[in-house]
C-alpha cells in the first residue's frame, strides 16, 4: 500500500503571532500529520491535555507514596505515552512506555527515578513551571 505524504502544513499562512506559530516544531507536525491542520482542535486537546497533567502529577505522587498499586501506574504511564505521542512529543513518549513497563516490576526506586525524569520533561516540553 503505497503512503500518501501529509498535506503541506499551512502554518505559514497563520497570522502573524499566532499561537499556533509558538508550538514547538514537534506540535506542528502533530498538528498537520494527526489533526489534518485543525489548529483550533488541537489546540484545544492539548489544553485539555495540559489541565488532565495536573491531576496526573497529583496521581502519580500518591501512587508513588502509597507504593503498592502497580496497575494503576502502568494505566497512567500507558496513558501519557498515548498523549504525548499524540500531541507530537514522541521524544518524550518513550519515557511513559519506560515507566509501564517499569510499573509491572514494582521497583518502587526506580518507578521514582523514571517518573522524575518524565515529569521533569513534561513540565520543560508544556511550560508547566506553575506545576513543578
Amino acid at each position: 500500500m503505497e503512503q500518501v505524504p501529509p498535506k503541506p502544513c499551512s502554518l505559514s499562512a497563520l497570522p502573524e503571532g499566532s499561537e499556533v506559530l509558538r508550538l514547538p516544531r514537534c506540535e506542528q507536525v502533530a498538528l498537520q500529520s494527526l489533526f489534518d491542520n485543525d489548529s483550533d482542535l488541537y489546540l484545544a486537546f492539548r489544553d485539555a491535555c495540559i489541565e488532565q497533567f495536573v491531576h496526573d502529577f497529583q496521581l502519580a505522587a500518591a501512587l508513588l507514596a502509597a507504593q503498592q498499586d502497580r496497575a494503576a501506574f502502568s494505566r497512567l504511564a500507558h496513558s501519557l505515552k498515548g498523549v504525548l505521542n499524540t500531541l507530537g512529543h514522541t521524544e518524550i513518549s518513550p519515557l511513559a512506555h519506560a515507566l509501564q513497563l517499569e510499573a509491572a516490576r514494582a521497583d518502587w526506586t526506580e518507578l521514582q527515578r523514571l517518573w522524575l525524569e518524565l515529569r521533569a520533561r513534561m513540565v520543560a516540553a508544556f511550560g508547566l513551571d506553575a506545576l513543578a
